[in-house]
């Protein structure tokens, strides 16, 4: 921020969510020189979905747990470099072993080379449904199903056995992808913005939490918690005691009404499409109401087992289940009797002392913000904002960053 500029107005910015994408554009603002940022949490604890737990004798992640992507090109990765994290971490290996609902356990390469054939069709969709003209194809499930039609022919030679566990190994790589994607069903993900998506290079790692360390560069008065938002108004002209006109007024669930210039709203997307009619006042421009209302998101939910002893081997991390009597062709039918058919995968988690990082819950994912007169009165950041790094926890931060930048460049060109 140019000091020039900033000596001449200090803006008023109020960020509206203490995620990791709140808490990220307020540490970018306050290092940038702007020193009048508040962020006002409804919960009692900051973090968002960045939550551990007491869980037995270990802490464990209710929500976000991996860095997806360990490498330098990860700002989460960074930041644990650069606060001397990494030595606490440990990478997620992909030490597999696959049962089967008959108690077989399935031979590694055999489950590599049929998890690798789902990932070749999953990541290959656009230009499958492109080449051999799956006109029809709107959704991922369209083009897998297609394909494993395909698939079924060629192995028609196979032994009816070793035919129900490749069946079984691609249904099995169908429910995982649905958890990646926070989705009931592939049917739901759109194969054209499906490569909208992108992946960092690296394996998954777990780690003690961040958090922490971001909020060092808050200072303590700046954090509200327990400060829940009620209504946000906005393209106004609202006097302070000191008889500054501001255009953004929040009224908080407590009658308290905050004046700012600014306000980053980072709250979930759910809660967006919940409340979006309510909260705004004036209504948000059509697109922007378009824009929250179609935009998909799912949930992943997490199961936690404690074993006093290992029954799996003391190497594996991950532990897939197949069931042979299902295929894709099935369909993921609800079924609440027999719930744990839709689960696809143990993780092995060991004990560990302090909370971890990243997922969460959006398909697809669209940023916008005002133009014109109202430019940067109200802007949105959070994971589902970020076109290419949705359901992580980096696409928050990143989302947030971004949000603080607009700020930053607004004030330092004026």
């Amino acid at each position: 921020m140019n000091s020039k500029n900033s000596l001449k107005k200090h803006p008023k910015v109020l960020i509206i969510g203490a995620g990791i994408a709140g808490v990220g554009a307020a540490g970018k603002l306050f290092k940038q020189g702007f020193t009048d940022v508040q962020i006002v949490e409804a919960s009692s604890q900051p973090g968002g979905r960045i939550r551990g737990c007491l869980f037995g004798k270990s802490m464990v992640d209710e929500g976000a747990q991996y860095i997806h992507g360990a490498s330098m090109k990860n700002p989460i990765f960074q930041l644990a470099k650069e606060h001397g994290l990494l030595q606490q971490t440990y990478n997620s290996s992909t030490e597999w072993s696959v049962l089967t609902n008959t108690q077989k356990q399935l031979n590694p390469d055999f489950t590599e080379e049929m998890r690798n054939l789902a990932s070749s069709i999953l990541r290959r969709a656009r230009l499958l449904a492109q080449e051999k003209g799956y006109t029809q194809a709107k959704s991922l499930a369209d083009v897998y199903l297609e394909e494993v039609k395909v698939l079924l022919i060629q192995w028609s030679g196979d032994h009816v056995d070793l035919r129900r566990q490749k069946l079984g190994m691609l249904n099995m790589s169908l429910k995982l992808q649905c958890i990646h994607l926070a989705t009931n069903g592939l049917g739901d993900v759109s194969v054209h913005e499906y490569e909208e998506y992108k992946n960092i290079e690296g394996n998954d790692w777990l780690f003690p939490s961040l958090l922490q360390k971001l909020l060092e560069v808050i200072p303590k008065k700046k954090l509200l918690l327990e400060k829940s938002v009620k209504q946000i108004l906005w393209n106004g002209s609202f006097e302070s005691e000191d008889g500054s006109l501001h255009p953004v007024r929040v009224v908080c669930e407590d009658g308290d009404q905050i004046l700012a210039d600014h306000a980053i709203v980072t709250i979930s997307l759910g809660c967006l499409k919940a409340n979006s009619q309510s909260v705004f006042q004036p209504r948000l421009p059509e697109q922007h109401l378009h824009a929250i209302q179609n935009m998909g998101f799912g949930t992943m939910n997490k199961i936690y087992l404690e074993y006093e002893a290992l029954f799996w081997d003391e190497n594996i991390d991950q532990i897939g289940l197949v069931w042979e009597d299902e295929t894709p062709l099935s369909g993921q039918k609800p079924n609440l009797v027999e719930w744990w058919r839709r689960v696809p995968i143990v993780y092995v988690v060991r004990p560990t002392e302090s909370g971890t990082l990243s997922e969460s819950t959006s398909n697809t994912a669209s940023a916008f913000r005002f133009k014109g007169k109202m430019m940067l009165q109200v802007l949105f950041a959070g994971e589902a904002t970020h076109r290419s790094y949705h359901s992580t926890t980096h696409g928050a931060l990143l989302s947030g960053w971004r949000e603080a930048d607009r700020l930053i460049v607004h004030y330092s060109t004026k």
